[in-house]
């Protein structure tokens, strides 16, 4: 990208909200990639960090409009993709996300912009440091991007419904993209960024994970650091990830979790594993006064049973759970929730802000929120013992979940992620789930991923949950399974298309950078280098036919090369043979005559 050129996307991005300036091609498609293909484009410079920062800004300004998933934009973004840009350069890469965007939800801080949690009356709520797991994001190389919408305060499940409007579901802007990480989830399945994070309180990641096709992962609460994220019930909250695949997911994990810890894929370790599925909540009886074991929506279940089919053939045994949920785990769940810490947790959050609001009472009588906070303010300065009441109620529906596990011994639990059909925007009914339940409660990690499509295309999801610190076991049957059933989400059309020529020259490219050796061979690999770096901003599609041709003609001269070099070598190998055989034997001069001619 030329200085004048980006002088003036520069002046343009900080004087608009959005940029107005896009691209209308490019040498990948962003909308069909991961984060380790984002990597090797930056690698070999197919593409820059600049670039694809733009490109993404150009999606939100392009389809933001109708999901209404972003809230604020880095206004920062372009800069430091510029200097992460000329660190790749110089040969310091921080780490597979090194360059590539990332969108957080709006009640995690990040330097510079502001948390809202939704609320306009924390609209200039600017955090004094960067949350921690931001700055193990920003210390890897990624840029963030962009503060998604969310469910105001991340009160609500069935909607990301805020101050700042209502999020659309990816895949029917008629429907939900539940709460409260929703816009996080249109975010990525809209490919405004290839991954982003989200909180789960109960269900707030895998809800809208499973409503957008995507992979959402709510690990055990202690794994990511929860400073600097704006409370709901502190005791639950937690970071998790919104991607497209399984292994987008660890790469972040990988970095955020306060551990060190690495994961890592084997399914090997698989042999002899035993999920149970509880089966009222699987398939239901409209007689049952429990919603979550009322009936299924019959296309969940049908693609529930190919799932299973699909594991068993992988010589994994379904146990399946009778009685799982009833209205003692019910009790469980709901007498344990703990949002009345959400005051004193809040006022404890504002130390660390510059925001206008002071105070949880101020916060609560703005006029700038929809959500009414009058049952929670009556709850500041809680007692603690009332936490002692609430942890006593999770630890016997820890014990009762674990006795499960251990009579059928079972290693994971595994179900729909919701079991009714996906709400409309305007519909207030109730989600029937499991995430919100036990995993939650005991703070067992969970990992939902993309279960299927029904008849009207709405994405639904399938969760496993293990117990605490299992994550690796997750991350292992969720790449089995993803293997088996993964589709690459795509809603919203590419603003450009990748001619079949130029994939073609990205995959040559590709292959010669690998094993280069000659001279023309290195000469061709810097024109198209050039071509990459030119392609956004001039017309130079006419070169992609004469590099490809360049590339055969290379090819075949290379070729050419080794045969001579193969002959010259094997043509020196037996005149030295031959002259061995001389100097060591005493042939007659007809033996001389046949050796000289059977040798060449």
């Amino acid at each position: 990208m030329n200085i004048k050129k980006l002088i003036i996307l520069m002046f343009s991005f900080l004087i608009l909200p959005k940029t107005a300036i896009a691209y209308n091609k490019a040498a990948i498609d962003i909308t069909r990639v991961d984060i380790s293909e984002l990597k090797n484009a930056l690698d070999l410079k197919i593409i820059s960090s600049q670039e694809l920062t733009l490109l993404y800004l150009d999606r939100i300004e392009a389809y933001d409009k109708n999901y209404n998933a972003i809230i604020s934009i880095n206004d920062k973004a372009l800069v430091e993709a510029k200097k992460l840009d000329e660190e790749r350069d110089n040969g310091n890469v921080r780490s597979i996300l090194h360059g590539i965007p990332i969108i957080v939800k709006d009640n995690i801080d990040v330097l510079g912009m502001t948390t809202t949690a939704g609320a306009k009356a924390l609209s200039d709520n600017y955090p004094k440091a960067n949350a921690d797991a931001i700055q193990k994001l920003i210390d890897a190389g990624a840029i963030i991007l962009a503060k998604a919408n969310m469910s105001e305060f991340a009160f609500q499940a069935s909607s990301s419904r805020s101050s700042y409007g209502t999020v659309k579901n990816a895949y029917n802007l008629e429907y939900s993209a539940y709460g409260s990480s929703g816009g996080s989830a249109t975010s990525v399945a809209a490919s405004f960024a290839t991954a982003a994070l989200g909180t789960d309180t109960n269900s707030s990641v895998r809800l809208p994970a499973a409503a957008s096709n995507l992979v959402g992962l709510r690990p055990t609460t202690e794994l990511i650091s929860k400073t600097g994220v704006l409370p709901y019930d502190p005791i639950r909250d937690t970071i998790g990830t919104l991607t497209k695949t399984v292994a987008d997911s660890i790469y972040i994990m990988n970095i955020i979790n306060q551990n060190n810890k690495e994961f890592k894929v084997d399914i090997n370790n698989l042999k002899g594993l035993r999920i149970g599925i509880p089966t009222n909540f699987f398939k239901g009886d409209s007689n049952n006064n429990l919603p979550e074991n009322q009936s299924t929506y019959s296309e969940i279940q049908a693609l529930m049973e190919v799932a299973i089919k699909k594991l068993e053939a992988e010589n994994i045994t379904i146990i399946y759970l009778d009685d799982y949920y009833n209205y003692q785990t019910d009790s469980w769940f709901s007498n344990s929730l703990s949002g009345y810490l959400f005051c004193d947790s809040f006022n404890k959050y504002l130390k660390n802000t510059s925001s206008t609001i002071r105070s949880f009472t101020e916060l609560a009588i703005s006029p700038n929120i929809i959500t009414d906070l009058s049952d929670y303010t009556g709850s500041c300065d809680s007692l603690e013992t009332r936490l002692i009441e609430k942890n006593i109620l999770k630890q016997e529906y820890k014990d009762y979940i674990n006795e499960i596990m251990t009579n059928n011994n079972i290693d994971l639990i595994m179900y729909p992620t919701t079991k009714n059909k996906l709400l409309k925007n305007a519909d207030s009914s109730r989600v029937q789930n499991l995430s919100a339940h036990a995993s939650s409660t005991i703070n067992y990690p969970a990992i939902t991923l993309p279960l299927g499509f029904d008849k009207d295309n709405l994405p639904y999801g399938i969760e496993f949950m293990a117990k605490s610190n299992n994550e690796d076991l997750l991350y292992n049957i969720a790449s089995l399974y993803e293997n088996k059933n993964h589709k690459t989400p795509s809603i919203a059309p590419s603003l450009y298309e990748v001619p079949d020529n130029l994939n073609k020259l990205v995959s040559n490219y590709t292959i010669k950078m690998s094993n280069a050796k000659y001279d023309f061979e290195k000469k061709w690999l810097t024109e198209v280098q050039k071509f990459f770096r030119d392609y956004l901003n001039k017309d130079n599609s006419h070169l992609i036919d004469n590099l490809n041709q360049q590339y055969q003609h290379n090819k075949n001269y290379s070729i050419l090369i080794k045969i001579l070099i193969f002959f010259t070598a094997s043509t020196s190998f037996l005149f030295i043979v031959r002259k061995l055989i001389l100097k060591n034997t005493k042939p007659t001069k007809n033996q001389r005559k046949r050796l000289k001619s059977s040798l060449f």
